[in-house]
């Protein structure tokens, strides 16, 4: 069984966390909004991307920020643009692959005029290989909703029952 799951593949699920601010708006009527993405989770390689969807109902006037860093190349694609071929029904923030193993430090950014009510919530994003293959498919969570693995939770699950033995034990003590 343990060299059955040594030569099993690895999972390699990309996590993509936001955070969303409410910025100043700029033009009467229109919520002006910017998304902060961190991408953790993943090894890419040259050329592979990630495309994180806007539902055109719900989100224009989509601008990338600047890349995070030299290995990454962001782009932003939506409607109404007349270059685009074939027209895109969503718009997309496409965060491209430029060298193998990119740093995937820094965070990828996007401004955009929120249309629905409320404050913006998660999105679909898809990995694709450099052929335009789907490696991977998921929903971006916010940053501050992110559940601690159970592991993480280990050294608090021993620290608070040692905390009480010894609080105990000084209690009795100081009765005596």
């Amino acid at each position: 069984i343990v060299a059955f799951l040594s030569f099993a593949p690895q999972t390699n699920a990309a996590i993509i966390e936001y955070v969303a601010t409410d910025l100043a708006d700029t033009t009467p009527g229109q919520d002006l909004w910017r998304y902060d993405y961190s991408v953790s989770g993943r090894t890419f390689l040259q050329t592979q991307f990630v495309d994180i969807y806007f539902n055109p109902a719900r989100f224009s006037n989509l601008t990338a920020g600047p890349n995070p860093n030299a290995d990454w190349d962001v782009a932003v694609l939506q409607q109404p643009n007349p270059a685009n071929f074939p027209p895109f029904d969503v718009g997309i923030l496409d965060l491209f692959a430029l060298s193998n193993n990119p740093s995937l430090t820094g965070l990828f950014s996007v401004t955009f005029v929120y249309l629905g009510g409320g404050a913006p919530g998660s999105q679909n994003f898809d990995v694709f290989d450099s052929a335009g293959s789907v490696l991977a498919s998921s929903v971006t969570t916010e940053a501050s909703s992110v559940v601690p693995e159970p592991s993480a939770l280990l050294p608090l699950g021993v620290l608070l029952p040692w905390l009480a033995f010894r609080a105990n034990a000084r209690s009795r003590a100081t009765r005596k």
